[in-house]
């Protein structure tokens, strides 16, 4: 089985910025570089060495923790550049609005895969999952207790010294100790439910679409890969408020919905409305661009076994590992 991130230096991201760096305004952009480090935790390091507050900080996206990456963020004031033992900050210009959400072109990787014995064929393209790193230890079991609202469930699922505490105190306040949750983890816990939701329709998509498909397991189901082209149509991810246009996509969804017990009426919560989510869209297909394969060379790490390198940049919210999948398992049988 191929190995990924064995050391942080097999998987390097950089983020390709939507926004331009001026020569001065109200906010400092920088970029941030880290190794082995999630994002919160850097940010929360650096408002207390710059003693600037946490609210001051903004950036476009997380990053991987087991990696190094090159992310940029904003902080309302002025800074300097300066190297820490495990991360960086340089200083690459300013502006007047803060980075947001979202707000980036996408991401340049750079990725050595291990343990394999065959270089991979080229991919112009590959289905667009959410993969196993949006569902965390167990956000998906904590989304949909919430949204079934079985909040005894959600809270003791939860694994947050404040939550446990809250509960200690006050047993039968399950919605209270929810609500000790930081807000963007909670977001996420019910965003993990929409991702699987869509992975599961996808999958089904694809295998109506075409018989030349292949099946990679992840920790929530199969992921159904195609090596003929199937057209690209944007899939919501549902919510409340979903409007379904094409009439093939509702009835699976129907068809999904009613195996894991849910309706779209389910994703109004009441009881912490902050939460309820609104519905988006996603691309079926990922575009792979500028993708470069390196010649097979010795693994180091892995007696007998070869390495390759990959470069490719993806669009922002895609995942570099369900690249890797695609690549490896294609063209084997199935």
């Amino acid at each position: 089985m191929y190995k990924l991130k064995q050391i942080p230096e097999d998987f390097i991201v950089e983020e390709i910025p939507l926004f331009e760096f001026k020569d001065k305004g109200k906010y400092t952009y920088f970029l941030l570089e880290k190794k082995e480090y999630n994002t919160e935790r850097v940010i929360q390091n650096l408002s207390k060495y710059y003693n600037i507050p946490r609210k001051k900080f903004s950036y476009a996206g997380n990053k991987d923790k087991h990696a190094i990456t090159k992310q940029y963020v904003s902080v309302k004031g002025k800074i300097t550049n300066k190297e820490f033992t495990d991360y960086s900050v340089r200083v690459v210009g300013y502006g007047n609005e803060p980075i947001s959400l979202g707000d980036l072109k996408g991401n340049k990787f750079t990725i050595t895969v291990r343990n394999i014995d065959k270089k991979p064929y080229q991919v112009i393209s590959t289905i667009n999952y959410f993969d196993d790193q949006r569902f965390g230890k167990c956000n998906l079991e904590i989304g949909q207790a919430i949204l079934k609202k079985d909040f005894k469930k959600a809270a003791n699922l939860i694994d947050l010294k404040e939550v446990k505490e809250h509960l200690k105190q006050n047993p039968n306040d399950n919605i209270g100790a929810i609500k000790k949750t930081p807000f963007k983890i909670l977001k996420l816990y019910v965003h993990a439910v929409q991702s699987y939701l869509w992975n599961e329709l996808t999958a089904e998509y694809v295998k109506q679409k075409t018989k030349d498909y292949f099946e990679v397991g992840y920790k929530h189901g199969q992921f159904v890969f195609s090596d003929s082209k199937i057209i690209n149509i944007t899939i919501p991810l549902i919510a409340f408020d979903t409007e379904f246009e094409n009439k093939e996509i509702e009835n699976l969804y129907n068809e999904i919905l009613n195996k894991n017990r849910l309706s779209l009426r389910d994703f109004i919560i009441r009881q912490i409305p902050d939460i309820t989510p609104h519905g988006s869209e996603r691309d079926l297909i990922n575009e792979v661009k500028n993708l470069k394969i390196s010649n097979l060379e010795k693994d180091d790490l892995n007696k007998i076994m070869k390495k390759i390198k990959l470069s490719f940049e993806l669009n922002k919210g895609s995942y570099a590992t369900i690249v890797i999948k695609n690549l490896l398992f294609a063209q084997q049988p199935h």
